[in-house]
């Protein structure tokens, strides 16, 4: 019998699948979920288990698990509630080490309906059998095309690692992530957490080399203290962002409904998040924003920051920002003063942030004036405001408009300009061994709208900030994470 980790592995990286409630329908979850995994790209052997069917989807179906002839690692169930026990008992004598139960009507409905979760549980337990799930809606590899889940969507490969007690908040994560760029390592819909729980997930995926980052959404667990213990020692090895739903009174009720957890104290939940080194996101886009920076960004020495700004207003408002962040806007030296004043027109007001006063064109640029920044030894690390500023002035933002092949040339000469200078900004940030957060006004259209300059930053695995707020909280996560290992290390 393998132990509770190496039967986690069969969840992630099968050699084959059977899947119960395969349907031919495809307006069913047994339909819907089947074709996509049977579409995604997935190289094992895959059995559809439906005793109703000889064949589905063009693969030869089979009345039970037990009458499939190859070994199976994982089992997918999408059959009823009512029917999963015994299909359980089938998938154990089978010797399948590892289940996806996705079918609903369980411990969220009530005393029967966690009655008979208590029961699926029981057998799987008794038989070595790992179960993620119910209520979920399935999970997903990138890296191995395999997609026996719910949603149309294949993300990108990446290096976040998703678990979510709900599916839609985790479509929505990885649909956010790759708005900016960024893929998945492995995607979890949890549902009930009956059997594999937050412990579990965090342990696995603190092993996996293939996640960097750890984002969780929790609506609540029956073992915190197992939850942060386990959180404590993944965060040693790589960040934990979490988005806890649960908060108020009508929250836990939800909570309750929706996966049939209790959601706790939210008071406590953030002070044990402190303690073991989790960064709690406050919003569903401030969670993936916060996972983009730790797989982007390297860790400042500090909370002393540096802003370069093409517009005084912006630098007033994140001026205040980074304030609110906990972030220290120092105080220039003279000597860094007088490098920057080099580059800048006469009528800069020597000052952090630093203005570049529409001084662009006639002075010196963003590329002169950041290495004087994060080379003078005043700062932790930099943020720099209004990449892709040409985009709005250029872009009609219309369908039938394409700026990209513009026959005229001063808009083309403006986006051959920015190329070169965002080229040269992504790979000096790169190249830094300190944090430069880059943020753009367009940065949730740079994709999408295909700005070629913004992709160059994009392309290099950069993270382009879609506000103030966010590239401030993006630094102030950094240094916090900075904090915590320096902690854990005493």
């Amino acid at each position: 019998m393998l132990d509770r980790m190496q039967a986690m592995e069969k969840i992630f990286s099968p050699r084959s699948v059977a899947f119960l409630g395969a349907s031919n329908n495809r307006a069913k979850w047994g339909g819907i979920i089947f074709r996509n995994l049977r579409k995604g790209g997935f190289q094992g052997a895959i059995y559809p288990v439906n005793p109703g069917e000889k064949e589905v989807q063009g693969f030869k179906a089979y009345p039970k698990v037990s009458d499939i002839p190859g070994e199976v690692d994982l089992a997918v169930f999408t059959i009823p509630a009512r029917l999963v026990p015994e299909a359980i008992s089938d998938c154990v004598r089978k010797g399948v080490p590892a289940g996806v139960v996705i079918s609903a009507g369980f411990a969220e409905l009530g005393d029967e309906g966690r009655a008979l979760q208590d029961e699926m549980v029981r057998r799987a337990k008794a038989g070595g059998m790992v179960l993620v799930g119910p209520n979920g809606q399935g999970i997903a590899v990138p890296k191995l095309g395999f997609f026996p889940w719910m949603p149309v969507l294949r993300p990108e490969p990446g290096a976040i690692g998703i678990v979510s007690q709900s599916g839609n908040v985790s479509t929505v994560f990885c649909e956010q992530l790759a708005e900016y760029g960024f893929g998945c390592s492995k995607i979890v819909s949890a549902g009930n957490c009956a059997d594999v729980g937050w412990a579990d997930y965090l342990e696995y995926l603190g092993r996996d080399p293939d996640t960097g980052v750890i984002l969780l959404y929790v609506e609540g667990m029956d073992d915190g203290r197992s939850f942060f213990e386990a959180a404590r020692c993944a965060s040693r090895a790589k960040p934990v962002v979490v988005l806890k739903s649960g908060r108020t009174a009508a929250g836990t009720r939800a909570a309750a409904s929706h996966t049939g957890v209790l959601a706790g104290s939210d008071h406590v939940f953030s002070s044990c998040c402190r303690q073991a080194g989790i960064v709690r996101a406050e919003t569903v886009e401030e969670a993936v924003l916060l996972a983009a920076t730790f797989v982007s960004s390297p860790l400042p020495g500090g909370r002393r920051v540096g802003i370069v700004t093409g517009g005084g207003g912006y630098g007033v408002i994140t001026a205040d920002a980074a304030a609110r962040a906990g972030l220290d806007l120092v105080k220039l030296s003279d000597e860094t003063i007088e490098r920057l004043r080099k580059f800048l027109p006469p009528w800069w007001s020597p000052n952090n942030p630093v203005d570049m006063a529409a001084g662009l064109g006639a002075y010196g640029g963003p590329m002169d004036l950041l290495p004087i920044l994060l080379e003078s030894g005043e700062v932790d690390g930099a943020i720099f405001l209004s990449a892709g500023w040409v985009y709005p002035m250029v872009d009609p933002l219309k369908a039938d408009k394409d700026f990209h092949d513009s026959d005229r040339p001063e808009i083309r000469a403006l986006v051959d300009q920015d190329v070169d200078f965002c080229r040269r900004l992504a790979e000096y940030a790169r190249g830094s061994d300190k944090p430069l957060l880059l943020h753009s006004n367009v940065a949730r259209l740079a994709i999408r709208r295909r700005y070629p300059g913004l992709l160059e930053i994009i392309k290099r695995g950069l993270l382009l900030y879609p506000d103030i707020e966010s590239v401030t909280r993006g630094f102030s996560a950094l240094a916090e994470r900075k904090e915590f290992l320096s902690r854990a290390d005493r």
